[in-house]
């Protein structure tokens, strides 16, 4: 039996393309096709695949298709390093069988509607559903038909995950929207991945591409290993978490227009202030603040001012909004569930955080804040709050959205609680950061009170997607 790359033992792909085993199940599964259509009163035609010209007729005797060598090629390598496959327009089932025979580890979910919605397509209401039955048939587990349309099926896959985290994604049909199907199934995504853009002639695809690369989600191949992953008819890329997180480094800030949208003041010394002496130097800096000091601390008069002086001694810019107070609104933990706190309240029912009243004002103070400054990045607290702060969770929802309507290019979070996801560490000068500590002090203690403060910095850069339309 074929091996994988983790067994250190692959069939070559031509190994694989001429292997009885491969070329039995072709048969036969072509066989069930062009019974379909007969049965039918159709001709044997079908959409073009892997293996076979677009529409052509008595496809089933003919030899495989040159221009689709290189695609195969590059599926092979794809199936041969991953373990969850998942195929959007699955036709007649040609590229999963191909992936399940490279890998006999391989387990695969399609999606495709099966339905004739334009009169020249092939009879793709008669011939999927016939290859699919079939195909779950001969695997039954490691294969599994989904009948929605190319967004629905992706975020079902999402939702449910039934063979675990999705490492190879093949999106085909020359359309609009591969964003924002590579959006609906991000939640599913491993850590790293395979994505394989079919159609890539058509200039939508093209340009999903291009952004997908821009933004973080998706580079080039990096494998030497790998066959070459583009051709006149498909490119091929990796994505996955671990692809975005590790699209940014320090040095990318240099010249760029920067915004750190913090909850409080001091937040911006305890998760940014290294950083913040790394590159207000060489960037245009803003801080913005959002709540006001909550009444009856030691420091309530003393915070806005400490804020501002941190700022000027860094050479960065900074702006206290006032419309929010610290802790003077309805209690977050209706609408915030930390995963610090106890299982049996991680269970409970909770409101939506948009329902939350402070959550429009945030939101669109944030969305206002990114239009005037302009920043080519943005960073905010994340969705753990750090250290379990419910005023951060909420800050982090309001400024994802803002930016992703500003259509902003890049935001990353603070690390802090997210020690599980990779991403960008800082290290700095230790000496000029508690400088900065002693601007809040007496009356606030950091160093002591938070055993993070002098730890390298992390950030983490988050998937974001455009708006639809």
């Amino acid at each position: 039996m074929p091996g994988n790359l983790e067994s250190g033992w692959v069939q070559s792909y031509d190994d694989v393309i001429a292997s009885p085993a491969f070329l039995e199940d072709l048969n036969a599964l072509n066989a069930v096709i062009v019974q379909s259509l007969e049965d039918a009163g159709e001709a044997a035609v079908i959409n073009g695949n892997v293996l076979y010209t677009n529409k052509l007729k008595d496809f089933h005797k003919a030899e495989f298709s040159e221009d689709m060598e290189p695609k195969r090629r590059a599926l092979v390598a794809m199936a041969q390093r991953s373990r969850c496959f998942v195929e959007v327009g699955v036709a007649g089932g040609h590229a999963v069988l191909l992936a399940l025979h490279a890998n006999p580890d391989l387990k695969a979910v399609g999606i495709d509607m099966a339905v004739r919605v334009k009169p020249f397509w092939p009879p793709v209401d008669i011939f999927v559903p016939a290859a699919a039955a079939w195909m779950e048939k001969r695997f039954p587990e490691r294969f599994r038909l989904i009948r929605k349309d190319a967004v629905e099926g992706l975020k079902d896959v999402a939702q449910t995950r039934p063979f675990g985290p999705v490492d190879m994604l093949h999106l085909d049909g020359g359309k609009k929207g591969r964003i924002q199907e590579l959006e609906a199934i991000w939640p599913a995504l491993a850590e790293h991945g395979y994505l394989m853009q079919g159609d890539y002639p058509n200039g939508h695809v093209q340009a999903d591409t291009a952004m997908m690369i821009e933004r973080g989600l998706a580079r080039e191949i990096t494998d030497a290993d790998f066959p070459p992953a583009e051709s006149k008819l498909f490119k091929a890329v990796e994505t996955g978490q671990r692809v975005l997180s590790e699209s940014v480094v320090l040095k990318d800030f240099k010249g760029k227009r920067i915004l750190i949208c913090t909850a409080h003041q001091d937040d911006e010394v305890l998760f940014a202030g290294g950083l913040l002496g790394k590159v207000a130097r060489d960037a245009e800096v803003t801080v913005a603040c959002f709540f006001r000091p909550a009444e009856g601390r030691k420091d309530t008069d003393t915070r806005i001012g400490a804020m501002r002086q941190v700022c000027e001694s860094l050479g960065v810019g900074c702006v206290q909004y006032p419309f929010a107070v610290e802790s003077h609104h309805r209690p977050l933990r209706r609408f915030v569930v930390l995963h610090s706190e106890p299982e049996e309240n991680r269970g409970r029912k909770v409101r939506p955080i948009e329902r939350h009243g402070l959550y429009p004002v945030l939101r669109d103070t944030a969305f206002a804040a990114i239009r005037q400054y302009r920043p080519d990045i943005v960073f905010t607290h994340n969705r753990e709050g750090e250290y379990g702060h419910r005023e951060h969770v909420l800050l982090h929802h309001a400024v994802v959205e803002a930016a992703r309507h500003a259509d902003t290019p890049m935001l990353l979070s603070f690390g802090v609680g997210q020690e599980g996801r990779p991403g960008l560490t800082v290290t700095y000068d230790k000496r000029r950061k508690k400088k900065l500590f002693d601007v809040y002090m007496p009356q606030w203690d950091g160093p002591r009170l938070y055993d993070f403060a002098l730890e390298p910095e992390t950030y983490v850069r988050e998937a974001l997607f455009p708006i639809s339309g």
